[in-house]
């Protein structure tokens, strides 16, 4: 069973470790010194839109490139501070830990004969969902609600299929984060297929006030949703995110709070730092 976990890494990395493969993010438009086993400008690549598509210039990467990595029958993506926890057994949305990054893919238990016993009984591996009012609720508190429904405008016209589950999705509750999955390789290059246009499209009709690509983690969630309202089985996975003593928390904190628009989300993000994130993750 071979299975390549992409590591999107824009900051600090180590090469990868068995069945992980570091992905340098933005390598276009960085200047920073960050070494790993590729890089997002290698080949057909939108490396230089980074700072809009953030992690998913290395999804495209893979997509247009996956013969450089082996052609592997499994393709995942993931973070270098965040990585699929391989052990569903656990039911937490989100893990912590403050082991060395040298020793963090140990730590989330990533290996093949692990990957290969989830995949004998799913089809794909999504992050397990957080639960919030709603999608679109959740979305509308830190950006401009609307944006979802020109991603909707978008998929009625591109690709209608996927309307009925973009409509469900954004009205449910579970919400995925992280733009992070591990797809057989056809599901892969179909997901590919299905994102990049819309994001494409988003990203051309927003103009200079796209800024960074956040309808990217809820076009993954609607891609999940179309999977399984087709019978696909998937595992969820709690997220191990690598994060100092706190320091993290009050970043995610004060981005929130710059970005929340009235009372409301301003009120919100402050509920978040003292009791959500408490509430759905533990350290181990």
């Amino acid at each position: 069973m071979a299975v390549k976990l992409l590591v999107a890494c824009h900051s600090e990395s180590e090469n990868g470790k068995g069945i992980a493969v570091t992905v340098r993010a933005g390598t276009a438009v960085s200047e920073k010194e960050v070494i790993c086993d590729f890089c997002d400008d290698q080949g057909e690549n939108i490396s230089a839109l980074n700072p809009s598509y953030n992690e998913m210039t290395v999804a495209y990467w893979a997509w247009k490139n996956y013969a450089l990595l082996g052609d592997p029958e499994y393709v995942g993506l993931m973070h270098y501070r965040r990585y699929f926890y391989f052990d569903a057994r656990v039911r937490d949305c989100v893990l912590k830990t403050d082991v060395p990054k040298e020793l963090f893919a140990e730590k989330a238990k990533l290996s093949e004969e692990y990957a290969e016993l989830l995949f004998a009984h799913s089809d794909f591996i999504a992050p397990r969902a957080a639960k919030r009012s709603s999608v679109e609720k959740q979305y509308a508190v830190s950006h401009d609600k609307s944006d979802l429904d020109l991603c909707k405008e978008i998929i009625k016209e591109q690709c209608p299929e996927y309307l009925g589950a973009a409509e469900r999705y954004f009205k449910g509750k579970d919400c995925y984060f992280f733009n992070m999955f591990i797809f057989p390789r056809e599901l892969f290059f179909r997901y590919a297929s299905f994102i990049f246009p819309v994001l494409e499209a988003f990203y051309e009709k927003k103009g200079e006030d796209c800024g960074r690509l956040f309808v990217s983690e809820r076009m993954t969630g609607v891609f999940f949703e179309k999977l399984l309202e087709e019978g696909k089985t998937a595992t969820f996975l709690p997220v191990l995110y690598r994060e100092g003593r706190g320091e993290n928390r009050f970043r995610v904190f004060k981005r929130e709070w710059s970005a929340g628009k009235g009372i409301k989300a301003k009120v919100l993000s402050l509920r978040r730092l003292f009791f959500f994130r408490r509430r759905e993750s533990r350290r181990i």
